[in-house]
């Protein structure tokens, strides 16, 4: 009872205290802020489309609040959903996580989705400058792959000639998009030359390279990503031969599963590399171009290689053909000579037939072009000029392991032709087609008649700077992720690369293909794509399932 009494005692007083209190708060209402109109998740494509955001603002007490209010400043902060390092390392200040983006006017952001395929998070913050309270309001954002399969297009920019890669990319079979500049990291480099395509399903997939006069560098398959760390000489080479790297050819193959049997790198100084691809951990090594193997170089020899694209192709007895562009000969490479044998690092003289003779192998002349093909099995075609500008058409067939003389076309008689810089062979048909400034000709191989092909409608200034059939190297057309007749014959359109040099430095490279008629010698356009630089090099990513 007496310990109640106390409690009653204290509490009185404390009530008394209370009703004294005159109102020395401050009830000033808490501003509430309130982001609508970001979705939780945006979804683009890499390269192709942008990231667009447009918020509404509401303060509980202000009501909407625009984007020139004085009393609020605002920014977005992109980065990785996870590891990574978006904004890259800046002097004295270190990594960065993120990058920071804030609009030229308004709430609204809209920036290229310049970003290699992954999930990253947006932060969009709101700070109130009177009072420094911030509002966030955080998004995902997933960058898709735009580069995953279409037609990889090289290019040479501006009148410094930078090397860019681009891309048509073929997103499905309803929606194609062309993208540009996707080589992320890549080096600065001058002068491209060509693209290097290994397609291949086994560990570790693909292998894409670009090529230049400047030095020569592996993309990552996904993300066609590069940089320093990718040199292809430093990831290709046992030993790095010093020298650059213009070009690499693989020699499909389609015995015990290999999709690649032999590679072949060209050097700027006129060498050839070999690297047996069926071979764990095989590197490129000494030089090919030697009869003599583990010795050094005896000759040069023109950046070209022949051999039979007929499948399927049999296992042992491969042969390539090259040219000695010193001694004026044809040479070959013979691969295994039986079953787990090993590989002689050399090239050999091939001795003239005693039948059938057309030419002889030892021409003494100069190779302007060389280009192996399906047709008659195996035939490759080699294009050669003598001292007094002409130029004659050799056909040899490399089926099995034989180089039988099938075509010898000497003093080709065709306008234009011995000024012509750019060559494509038919795999069908027995056509040629050779292009000279802004006009491309077809000329027959059995009639040994030529035909400007007028409906290929060039620009006055407009120039050819790339002819080409892309022959799919993946040899498991089983595998491919599109087996339709459509895709499957895409091999045989003619593919035309022009540029107009009226206005250099402008994106007005285009690439255009054809369809063949091989009965009347006539094509006809199918598809133009336009806004690339000027084109070195055109190569259908393949992609297999």
């Amino acid at each position: 009872m007496k310990r109640n009494i106390l409690i009653l005692l204290f509490v009185i007083p404390l009530f008394a205290a209370c009703i004294d209190d005159k109102g020395n708060y401050d009830y000033t209402e808490l501003e509430n802020i309130k982001i609508e109109g970001i979705p939780s998740v945006i979804e683009v494509l890499g390269y192709a489309e942008n990231i667009t955001v447009s918020p509404k603002i509401t303060s509980s007490i202000d009501g909407e609040i625009r984007a020139d209010n004085p009393n609020y400043t605002f920014q977005y902060r992109l980065g990785y959903k996870g590891m990574g390092s978006l904004g890259g390392y800046i002097e004295n200040v270190g990594s960065q996580a993120w990058v920071d983006i804030t609009p030229a006017s308004g709430w609204d952001l809209d920036i290229p989705a310049n970003y290699g395929p992954s999930t990253y998070i947006c932060w969009f913050t709101l700070t109130d400058k009177r009072n420094n309270v911030v509002t966030s309001y955080f998004f995902d954002v997933i960058v898709t792959s735009t580069t995953s399969e279409g037609w990889l297009v090289l290019c040479n920019e501006g009148a410094e000639e930078r090397v860019r890669l681009d891309m048509i990319s073929s997103l499905s079979s309803t929606r194609i998009e062309t993208i540009h500049d996707i080589a992320a990291g890549l080096p600065e480099l001058h002068h491209a030359t060509a693209l290097g395509t290994v397609f291949k399903m086994s560990n570790p997939g693909d292998e894409l390279s670009i090529f230049s006069k400047e030095g020569a560098y592996m993309l990552d398959q996904e993300t066609l990503e590069s940089g320093e760390l990718m040199e292809f000489n430093l990831n290709q080479f046992g030993m790095d031969p010093g020298e650059t790297m213009i070009a690499e050819i693989p020699f499909p193959a389609s015995t015990y599963s290999w999709q690649v049997k032999y590679r072949f790198a060209f050097s700027d100084s006129g060498n050839v590399y070999l690297q047996d691809a069926t071979s764990g951990g095989s590197a490129y090594g000494f030089p090919l171009n030697t009869t003599v193997p583990g010795t050094f170089a005896e000759f040069k020899v023109a950046p070209f290689v022949g051999f039979s694209w007929a499948r399927p192709w049999r296992g042992l007895d491969a042969c390539a053909l090259f040219y000695d562009s010193d001694n004026q000969r044809f040479m070959v490479f013979r691969g295994e000579v039986g079953f787990g044998a090993e590989v002689e690092q050399k090239l050999s003289v091939i001795p003239d037939p005693t039948e059938n003779k057309l030419f002889s192998f030892s021409t003494g002349r100069d190779m302007v072009y060389m280009e192996g093909t399906r047709r008659s099995n195996g035939l490759v075609y080699a294009i050669l000029k003598d001292e007094a500008g002409k130029c004659s058409v050799y056909g040899i067939n490399m089926s099995g392991s034989e180089f039988k003389q099938e075509l010898y076309i000497e003093n080709v008689e065709a306008p234009g032709f011995e000024q012509a810089e750019h060559f494509a062979f038919h795999s069908k048909f027995p056509l040629m087609f050779y292009a000279t400034g802004n006009k491309v000709y077809l000329y027959n191989l059995g009639t040994k008649t030529a035909k400007e092909l007028t409906n290929i409608e060039l620009g006055s200034a407009e120039i050819v700077t790339q002819l080409k059939f892309n022959l799919y190297k993946n040899t498991d057309y089983a595998a491919l992720t599109n087996q339709s007749e459509e895709f499957m014959e895409q091999q045989y359109h003619l593919i035309v690369a022009s540029y107009d040099e009226a206005a250099p430095g402008v994106d007005n490279g285009k690439v255009t293909f054809y369809k063949v008629d091989g009965v009347n010698d006539a094509v006809a356009k199918l598809k133009e794509y336009s806004g690339f630089a000027k084109i070195v090099d055109v190569v259908y990513r393949e992609r297999a399932e």
